[in-house]
C-alpha cells in the first residue's frame, strides 16, 4: 500500500531521526539560547544557599566561643580579680557582639564597677547600654542593677524609677515583684510616702499571694498604716 503524503512529510520524526530544534519544548529551547544566563543563575542560588550555611555555622561557633569566654570571665571575678575580669568582659563586649554572652559582659563589666565603688561610672555606663535596646531580659537586669547603684548615691527619687522600669521589663513576676519592692523602698526613704503605700498595693492586687515578694509588700503596707492596709 502506498504511504500517504503525510506520511512521507520530511517533517514527521522517524523512529532514531533527531528532533528539530523547533520541535523540542519551549522551555529547552530557552535554555539552549541562554546557557549562560542558566548557568549564572545556578551559580548564584548555589552561592545563596553555602552563604547561608556559612552565616548559620559562624554565628553557632561564634556563640560558643562567646560563652567559654564569659565563664572564664566570670570565674576570674569570682576568684577576686577585678582587673581582670574588667579586661575579659570588655573583649566579649568588643568580640562577640549581638551575643547573649555580650550582653551578660555589658552587665558582668559593671558588677565589677560597682564592687571597684565606681559607682557613678556603672551608672552612667548602664544608661548607655539601655539606650541600645538590648533584648528585656538584659534590659530589666540593668535597670534594676542601675537602680541599687542609685540607691547607693542617695538619688532615691532617680532610683525608684529605675525599679519601676525593671519590673516593667522583667519578663518572670518574681523579678517584677522584686522591681517593685525596691521601687517602694526608694520612694519611703525619698520621703514619699504616699508613692510608697501606692506600689505596695499594686503588688498585693496585681500578683497572686503565691508570688514571692507579696507577702512582705503586705507586711510593709500594714506596718506603714497601722494595719488599715
Amino acid at each position: 500500500m502506498a504511504e500517504s503524503k503525510k506520511d512521507k512529510s520530511p517533517l514527521t520524526p522517524r523512529p532514531g531521526m533527531p528532533l528539530d530544534a523547533d520541535d523540542r519544548p519551549r522551555l529547552v529551547q530557552w535554555i539552549d539560547r541562554n546557557q549562560r544566563l542558566v548557568t549564572w543563575g545556578l551559580t548564584a542560588v548555589a552561592v545563596v544557599v553555602v552563604g547561608a550555611w556559612l552565616l548559620r555555622e559562624t554565628g553557632r561557633r561564634k556563640a560558643t566561643a562567646a560563652a567559654a569566654a564569659l565563664d572564664f570571665a566570670q570565674s576570674t571575678m569570682q576568684q577576686g580579680n577585678l582587673p581582670g575580669a574588667a579586661t575579659e568582659f570588655q573583649r566579649i563586649i568588643r568580640s562577640y557582639g549581638g551575643t547573649d554572652a555580650a550582653y551578660q559582659a555589658e552587665l558582668g563589666a559593671n558588677e565589677v564597677r560597682l564592687a571597684s565603688g565606681q559607682t557613678q561610672i556603672a551608672v552612667d555606663e548602664l544608661r548607655k547600654f539601655v539606650a541600645t535596646d538590648p533584648p528585656r531580659f538584659y534590659a530589666a537586669g540593668a535597670w534594676s542593677m542601675m537602680a541599687g547603684a542609685l540607691e547607693d548615691l542617695k538619688k532615691f527619687d532617680e532610683a525608684a524609677g529605675a525599679y519601676r522600669r525593671a519590673s516593667e521589663l522583667a519578663p518572670e513576676d518574681f523579678r517584677k515583684v522584686d522591681g517593685l519592692l525596691g521601687a517602694a523602698r526608694a520612694y519611703r526613704l525619698a520621703g514619699q510616702a504616699s508613692q510608697s503605700l501606692e506600689v505596695y498595693r499594686q503588688i498585693i492586687g496585681s500578683f497572686s499571694k503565691e508570688t514571692p515578694g507579696v507577702a512582705e509588700a503586705k507586711v510593709r503596707l500594714s506596718e506603714a498604716t497601722q494595719g488599715r492596709m
